[in-house]
């Protein structure tokens, strides 16, 4: 359903959204000095950095191995906080993260990556209570295929009830005991095309009658869980929002990771903010920054539906071994992301950029932080 864009959805675009991703690795604590007093020295500066740098939304990882970095019911504490998941730091990280942010006026989502569970080899550290586990030794045999391993890694099968449900209360979690904003996921969807990672429900689906070829019944699968927790996020208020971060390349994003992002930037009900990870340079060999972020913008049909650009703040100062003959272009060029930000804002779609991610601005490159001053 595509609707007519109202002068009130025009004035909600023009405000721009400057965010910053930050991940488990900078929450990651020594667990010599992991405690509260040492948190929230460490979020204080944190949010102070940001505030500073005249951004105003920051995506907070709170789930980057079905663990929590918050007070859950679901999924233990995570490894980064004690050195031990499942062990109780003895404070609640998002609260205390959501508290310096709103006295900032910040807004914060909680990020969560809904299918990722670990390497193989972090797998025996999980914690006994951890999901991932517990699944294998329950009496109901319906949900044994919920965790799939492929190559080193292990994950949850998109395709399993039982592993919508655990993310959709999650999610309700999340929502229910925290002032977050927003909810936010980024590209992990399928782990890749392997067809162990859901045979005992494709199999179901085609002896139910279902037609579909595997792939376009994956892509169907991704889109209805998509659109469920987008209602979910909507339950708790037409003011939340559930954002989602692509990969760069919309091919990929459709025939590897079953992401129909076409679809989810063409009509209602699937996201409210689209954020592709443009985390390339204006020479990259393959995927030119220019082509990219033109191509995005294009593909945003839905008025309801607002286009944020992911940019790689980790690549400056660095060789981009994926770049082809583009190699050398953040290492010859320091002024790659402001001149990326002049050029997105040019475009029709254009509602903000989200920069990945915080230690590479503030730790690692700190002349970054008067570049985004003055954008401001």
């Amino acid at each position: 359903v595509r609707t007519t864009e109202t002068v009130a959805d025009k004035a909600e675009r023009s405000e721009e959204i400057r965010a910053v991703w930050i991940s488990y690795c900078e929450l990651t604590m020594d667990p010599a000095h992991c405690s509260r007093a040492d948190y929230e020295e460490r979020i204080a500066q944190m949010v102070v950095n940001i505030r500073d740098a005249k951004l105003n939304t920051v995506f907070f990882h709170v789930r980057p191995f079905s663990d929590a970095m918050y007070r859950s019911d679901l999924f233990p504490y995570s490894a980064c906080i004690t050195g031990t998941e499942g062990k109780d730091p003895q404070y609640d990280p998002l609260a205390l993260f959501c508290a310096y942010a709103e006295n900032a006026g910040l807004s914060v989502h909680a990020w969560i990556n809904p299918f990722r569970v670990c390497s193989k080899k972090d797998y025996p550290q999980k914690a006994r209570n951890n999901p991932a586990l517990t699944v294998r030794s329950d009496d109901d045999p319906t949900n044994d295929n919920a965790v799939v391993e492929l190559n080193d890694m292990i994950y949850y099968d998109p395709a399993s009830p039982w592993v919508q449900s655990l993310i959709a209360d999650g999610v309700r979690e999340l929502l229910e005991r925290y002032p977050i904003d927003g909810i936010h996921i980024d590209d992990y969807f399928y782990p890749g095309t392997d067809e162990r990672i859901d045979d005992a429900e494709y199999e179901e689906y085609r002896q139910q009658g279902g037609v579909q070829p595997r792939a376009q019944w994956r892509r169907t699968v991704v889109s209805r869980w998509v659109a469920s927790i987008r209602q979910l996020v909507k339950s708790y208020g037409d003011d939340k929002i559930f954002s989602i971060s692509p990969s760069v390349q919309i091919k990929t994003n459709y025939a590897q990771y079953y992401a129909d992002v076409e679809r989810w930037a063409s009509y209602d009900g699937y996201c409210d903010w689209l954020i592709p990870q443009l985390y390339v340079g204006f020479q990259h060999e393959t995927v030119p920054f220019r082509q990219a972020a033109d191509q995005w913008n294009g593909l945003v049909r839905n008025h309801d539906t607002r286009l944020l650009f992911g940019l790689a703040a980790y690549k400056r100062g660095e060789a981009d071994r994926y770049a082809g003959t583009g190699a050398r272009e953040w290492i010859d060029n320091n002024d790659i992301l402001p001149r990326q930000i002049d050029y997105i804002r040019g475009l029709p779609k254009y509602s903000g950029f989200a920069l990945f991610s915080y230690a590479y601005i503030f730790d690692t490159n700190p002349s970054l932080i008067s570049d985004l001053e003055a954008l401001s």
